[in-house]
């Protein structure tokens, strides 16, 4: 792989904000192979920086200054290449054995003292880079409802620090060394020599030592003469004191309130300036130097002692800390999983075609799970009194810009706001696109911000950026953010979207984020179903020229789809009626108060979808319900959900919006036998209202979403082709019967 590992750090310069990209190298020089990868592909990232600089070791720097001398260098070609929306000032920065910055090469773009800046923050840039790397690590795990994790420790906790989710990637594990080299330098303040030999709490972060030696080795300087592993709390109370262990440098992985720090001073009579915490929920100890401090959840509980209860304790033991594997759970779905807002939503967007799946924006680009219909939404009838109640409420009067998103529908709602506030007496002096939006212009009183619709908003938090240097800081005006549909990946991103928006100056009231339909729709699991699903039908062009009627549906749809997405069409033709597949009668979800026939399938889908991200993610959902398979548990769907929601167009849209993981029943024989008998029970009913969605079940099975216990898996294949290969031949192809699913 040629990915860097890319942070973003937010410095400031005489008062302004500086917006920086860092790519971290490693141990080695820069490659020109890594340069384009990092130029080309993950530059698009980062939204508008100001700065974007390579991090790369001090002894490297003779090599770069060669490669910088040579006329054909590869390397320099590449960082001389700027495409459009590049940052302004391209750099390379050197660190020194103790983690500083110390060297700083311009290679383009204005130099506007950014070397002062940057060789003067290095503990901010180092910092920066280690709270992205904790962030995208998850190393907070949280126990499954009803249990807590008994620690090495012997405290008990909802929730336990996984310190080595950190070494996952060997870029990573370089940078936690590189983080780590301060403390060699810090050791030796209780006036003793460097140490010469490190200790580790675990194994696992053996990759973290190897790299830190490599550093030193490198740097010319001498290196530990052993790295070992003291085996955590264990280790200590067994051992006792270990051999150097007064002049050793220990690190330790994790622990919330520095515990460990604590029993290896004691034990070891050793100096708090050679012990290190990398991760804990506490800022600062006398016990030991913490690298990274956690923010302690709201929900975080500790057990006290015989306070157990009827709480299960899941036991973390080994070298590893591997924790023992909970039971099972099978969930069915009810109206409760419903989030509350959905039925009034449901009803303002059913049967209007607002939505579309599996679409491409342009060219490139992922396809969106559900995308929205813009131009649509925007003139519903339920949107339009809506955005109205949102102007009059929220709107003030020193409204003096509104910026709106670069499209025909955002436009048409700015021209809108602004006839709408010009009867209510308040004159809208500028509108301006995102794109046009220039940062240099100075204002004072409130902005509208529109987007019609939004999923990662890294527009809207482009403009956020913008604003900051546009709107008067003395006089800040406030800001109103107005989104039509956001659609993101899941509710924690949309809520940290919302986070970041609405946070004002210190001192001024927050900012308004207002939405008019907001689902976690954008889960990029459920997209890959519709990508298998279109090469598998690809794939049966190598073993037959001529395919049913029904193939030639399928494959008619995703050959329209890159032009408008599926459409109406995310799932099989019914094959009943050979037509989009629809309710037959009521929905269990809604009161039934209005007819849901006319709903479309995409509808449909998007209602599953929203209500199955509210079973895993919701707060609301009690953790008895709840559809999360987390890392001691996995949380299958309950066969009967297909049996209970017997419409074709219900269970289509399960399948789909369900992840592999809730369909994974290979090591459940009882479910799998159920579900095999729903599948059969379907298929033999196909031509009929029993059995419209036969094919979505077998496509299921064809791509591995459905996934049986072998023997059942076997026999359940043998039977659909037997059943089905009248109606679809091709059934033959996908669903083969020597085809057994990996374990």
């Amino acid at each position: 792989m040629f990915d860097l590992m890319d942070f973003e750090v937010e410095l400031s310069q005489a008062g302004n904000p500086v917006y920086a990209v860092f790519f971290f190298t490693g141990l080695d020089l820069l490659t020109d192979t890594q340069a384009a990868h990092a130029l080309q592909h993950q530059l698009s990232g980062h939204i508008m920086p100001d700065l974007l600089v390579f991090l790369m070791p001090g002894y490297a720097l003779d090599e770069f200054r060669a490669q910088q001398a040579a006329p054909t260098s590869p390397l320099m070609a590449e960082l001389s290449r700027k495409g459009p929306g590049s940052p302004r000032t391209y750099a390379c920065a050197f660190y020194d054995v103790d983690g500083a910055i110390t060297e700083y090469v311009h290679i383009s773009g204005p130099k506007r003292r950014f070397e002062t800046l940057i060789k003067g923050n290095s503990s901010e840039i180092a910092k920066a880079g280690l709270n992205h790397l904790v962030d995208r690590s998850n190393v907070l795990k949280k126990a499954p409802a009803g249990f807590f994790y008994s620690k090495p420790s012997s405290r008990a906790s909802n929730y336990f620090i996984r310190a080595e989710d950190l070494l996952s990637e060997t870029l990573h594990a370089h940078y936690l060394a590189f983080t780590c080299l301060p403390l060699i330098k810090k050791a030796t303040e209780d006036g003793m020599a460097a140490p010469d030999t490190l200790y580790l709490d675990t194994i696992a972060l053996l990759p973290l030592g190897m790299a830190m030696q490599m550093y030193l080795m490198r740097f010319g300087q001498v290196g530990f003469a052993n790295i070992r592993s003291f085996h955590s709390h264990e280790g200590l109370l067994k051992d006792g004191p270990l051999p150097k262990a007064v002049s050793a440098l220990c690190l330790i992985s994790a622990s919330s309130q520095c515990g460990l720090a604590q029993q290896w001073l004691k034990v070891n009579s050793a100096s708090p300036t050679r012990v290190a915490t990398l991760l804990s929920f506490d800022e600062t100890s006398s016990s030991c130097t913490i690298l990274h401090a956690l923010k302690k959840p709201e929900d975080f509980e500790v057990l006290g002692e015989g306070e157990a209860g009827g709480i299960r304790l899941i036991r973390i033991h080994g070298e590893r800390f591997v924790a023992e594997h909970s039971e099972t759970k099978v969930l069915n779905i009810g109206t409760d999983h419903a989030p509350d807002s959905l039925q009034a939503k449901f009803y303002s967007f059913m049967g209007a075609d607002l939505f579309s799946c599996y679409t491409q924006d342009r060219p490139g680009l992922r396809p969106r799970t559900v995308h929205v219909h813009k131009d649509s939404l925007v003139v519903a009838n339920d949107f339009g009194g809506w955005y109205e109640r949102v102007l009059r409420e929220e709107a003030v009067a020193s409204t003096k810009w509104i910026i709106h998103d670069d499209d025909p529908a955002s436009e048409a709602l700015a021209d809108r706001a602004i006839v709408y506030l010009a009867s209510c007496g308040v004159t809208v002096e500028n509108k301006v696109s995102f794109d046009r939006f220039d940062a240099s212009v100075n204002f004072e009183g409130a902005v509208i911000i529109i987007a019609a619709a939004a999923e990662r908003g890294s527009r809207l938090l482009s403009v956020s950026r913008r604003l900051r240097t546009a709107q008067n800081a003395e006089k800040p005006g406030t800001r109103l953010y107005i989104t039509g549909a956001l659609f993101g990946r899941s509710y924690q991103m949309m809520k940290e979207l919302q986070s970041n928006l609405t946070q004002p100056p210190k001192g001024h009231s927050r900012y308004v984020f207002k939405t008019f339909v907001e689902i976690p729709a954008a889960e990029l699991a459920c997209t890959s179903h519709w990508v298998e699903e279109q090469r598998l039908l690809g794939s049966l062009h190598s073993v037959t020229t001529t395919f049913s009627p029904a193939v030639t549906q399928r494959m008619a749809v995703f050959d329209n789809a890159a032009a408008g997405g599926l459409g109406l069409n995310p799932f099989w033709p019914s094959s009943l009626t050979g037509q989009p597949m629809t309710l037959s009668r009521g929905f269990a979800f809604v009161d039934g108060k209005k007819d849901v026939r006319g709903a479309s399938s995409t509808d449909i889908y998007l209602t599953i979808l929203w209500i199955l991200q509210n079973a895993r993610y919701s707060d609301k959902v009690q953790n008895a319900k709840r559809l999360e398979s987390g890392e001691l548990q996995q949380v299958l769907l309950s066969p009967d959900v297909f049996s209970r929601f017997d419409d074709g167009v219900i269970q289509g849209a399960f399948l789909r919006a369900a992840l592999p993981t809730e369909l994974d029943y290979r090591a459940q024989e009882t479910h799998s036998l159920s579900m095999a008998d729903i599948i059969q029970r379907v298929a033999a009913g196909y031509g009929q209202e029993r059995g419209e969605a036969a094919m979505e079940f077998v496509m299921a099975l064809a791509i591995g979403k459905i996934r049986l216990h072998k023997d059942v898996d076997s026999r359940l294949r043998a039977s659909l082709i037997s059943m089905l290969s009248p109606h679809v031949p091709e059934t033959l192809y996908l669903l083969d019967p020597e085809y057994e699913p990996p374990l």
